[in-house]
This record gives structure tokens, C-alpha cells and sequence, in this order.
């Protein structure tokens, strides 16, 4: 049989002020389940739960309903403190009646004070179909998922991975970087994009606690909070990124003047860098570092291309070996594209 407990606090002038307490107490008194029902100032305070404490034992209560504050700031408080004399701490319910009611009805104090009583009523009704329950342990796996490679992913991944646990990051595309490493500045400071962003992906890609799963994509996730299980579909690639020893630049294109051939150039810019490969406009290539050195070389065909057309080339490929520390192994020009695929890269 059902034996509730009923405590009003008047939370000081918070509650009080607004809500009749001691009307509520006596409004419930006689509600089905309840045999106890009282009212205090400070039902928070040591003396406040030692009055729950003392009545749970003289009345011989097995479930208590506390109206105060919200759950989220006392419930820990009164879990415990009915905990203490035995009570199962799943067998106490709060009803908040300062965020749900004197709080957001100042002034109003008669509709306030029916609300309270709706209010406490309805966690009686609740705590009579609670069970006893038991905590749990379950173990947790210390690593976590980062879905996204962009900026504030490749950022949350280091913070997590800095505090010494494992990290994978999730990126649908060929490489981190996201949508930051196509744009040149940043507002509103107007800094270079680059700059803040390269030194975190180099970070992050030789970091010992993170790993890199790119060209996947999440397809389920199952399990709970500690402990969930995530399929993800990896991509077919066209590269066999274990047998790359160098940063291959193919430009699929037939130049036919300058400006087309500079701006197809500029088009198809490095804009992905990441430990394993780089991404131009869609074609994967790999970058391998040798003796602290990243070689560059640059294959280019096309009918009749001429000798700025080529100097052009070559100050691009300088300038991005410059940007990534690395050196311009060679650059290539061939009249086809039949001659260039009988080339062994």
C-alpha cells in the first residue's frame, strides 16, 4: 500500500511570496495515497531534511513527493537524504513550483496557488506507479566519434584527443579541412584562412590519439551513451594509398591560350592537405613526406602549350611546394593524353 509523504517548500520569499503553502499542504492531505502532508521554509536545509527524515520513520512512509525548486538544482539532494533511511531513492518525485509556477506567475497569486496543488497532486499520482530501482554499471568505451571533418571538427577532435583519449574523425570527403580550406579569409578579422586552419589538420593527422577515416560515410548508429556502435561505408578509392610514394599533379585539360590554361590552373588549386592524400577538384593524388620532405611532381598534356603557358605552371607548383614546406621534384608536359598514360608515374 501506497504511504506518500507531501513537503512544501516555500524556497524562502521565491515560492512563498506567491504560493498559499500551507493551503497546497492541506489541499493534498487527503488526496488517495497520500498519509502525511506538511509545509517549510527551507525544505532544502539541514533541518529541512531531517523533518523528511524523521517523518519517513514515525509515519512509516515508502514514497515522498517534495514541491520546490527544480529537479535539475535538488533532486540529487532529496534522493540522498531519502537514501539515508532506507528508502529506495527511485520512490521520491519533485514537483517544481517555482520555474512552473510562482516564477512565471508574479502576482497572481490564487491561480498560482491552484496550479501548485494540480501540480503536487499529479506527482503523487506519479510516485504511486514508481518501482524500485537499482543503480547500474555498465562499461564505457573510452573513444569517441567526431563526425566531420571541418573546422570545428577537426577542433573537437583535439580537444578530446589532447585530454588523452582515442578520437576517429568521420568525413565523408577524400580529406578534412572542410568547406574552411576553400575559402581564402575569415570574417571578421579578415585572417587567413589557411593559417588557421593547415597547422590544426597537420595536428590533428599526426596527432597518436586520432585517427583518420575519410570517403566514408556514417550509415548506423545502435547501442546507448558509453557504449554505441557505429557502421560506416568507406568509399571504393581509385588510389592504393599503400603503394604512394609521392604527390602526383595530373591536369586533365587541353590549354588552348593563356588565360584559359592560367585560370584552369588557379581552378584546380590544392585546396585539401592531409598526411595521406590531396584532393584537386575531385582526383585523389598522395602525398608522402621523405626525410621530412614533401616532393611534388606535375604532369600536364595538351596540344601546342606554350613556353609561358609552361613557366606559368612551374611558378604555381613552386608556390604550393613553398606553401607545404615541400620541393618540386619535376614538371611534365606531354602533347596527349595516350603519351602521358604510357608514362610509369
Amino acid at each position: 500500500m501506497e504511504r506518500v509523504g507531501v513537503f512544501i517548500c516555500h524556497c524562502g520569499s521565491n515560492i512563498g511570496a506567491v504560493v498559499d503553502c500551507a493551503r497546497v499542504a492541506e489541499a493534498v492531505k487527503d488526496y488517495p495515497g497520500v498519509a502525511y502532508s506538511t509545509d517549510y521554509k527551507y525544505m532544502c536545509s539541514e533541518p529541512g531534511q531531517e523533518m523528511i527524515q524523521n517523518a519517513i520513520k514515525e509515519h512509516n512512509l515508502n514514497r515522498v513527493v517534495v514541491a520546490s525548486c527544480s529537479p535539475r538544482m535538488h533532486e540529487k539532494t532529496f534522493r540522498a537524504c531519502v537514501e539515508k533511511v532506507g528508502m529506495n531513492p527511485y520512490m521520491f518525485e519533485m514537483a517544481n513550483i517555482r520555474e512552473h509556477c510562482s516564477w512565471v506567475h508574479a502576482g497572481k497569486n490564487e491561480e498560482a496557488t491552484e496550479k501548485a496543488i494540480d501540480l503536487v497532486k499529479m506527482a503523487v499520482s506519479k510516485v504511486c506507479k514508481n518501482e524500485v530501482l537499482q543503480k547500474g554499471h555498465a562499461p564505457v568505451t573510452k573513444r569517441a566519434l567526431v563526425v566531420g571533418g571541418g573546422i570545428a571538427g577537426i577542433q573537437c577532435a583535439l580537444d578530446i584527443a589532447n585530454n588523452g583519449y582515442q578520437v576517429d574523425i568521420l568525413e565523408r570527403t577524400p580529406s578534412i579541412g572542410g568547406k574552411m580550406s576553400q575559402i581564402d579569409k575569415t570574417f571578421p578579422t579578415i585572417d587567413c584562412s589557411a593559417c588557421i586552419l593547415t597547422p590544426k589538420m597537420v595536428e590533428a593527422s599526426s596527432h597518436p590519439n586520432i585517427k583518420l577515416i575519410t570517403f566514408a560515410e556514417l550509415e548506423k548508429v545502435d547501442g546507448y551513451v558509453g557504449n554505441f556502435e557505429v557502421t560506416i561505408r568507406s568509399k571504393a578509392r581509385s588510389v592504393d594509398m599503400s603503394k604512394c610514394t609521392e604527390l602526383i599533379i595530373i591536369s586533365r585539360c587541353y590549354y588552348g591560350s593563356v588565360s584559359p590554361f592560367v585560370k584552369m590552373v588557379e581552378d584546380r588549386a590544392i585546396s585539401y592537405i592531409h598526411p595521406d592524400f590531396v584532393i584537386r577538384k575531385g582526383e585523389m593524388h598522395h602525398k608522402r613526406r621523405y626525410k621530412n620532405t614533401i616532393t611534388l611532381s606535375s604532369h600536364f598534356y595538351g596540344e601546342n602549350i606554350t613556353d609561358i603557358e609552361k613557366e606559368t605552371a612551374r611558378e604555381l607548383l613552386e608556390a604550393n611546394a613553398d606553401n607545404y614546406d615541400g620541393v618540386v621534384k619535376g614538371i611534365y608536359f606531354y602533347k596527349s593524353v595516350e603519351e602521358l598514360e604510357g608514362i610509369v608515374l
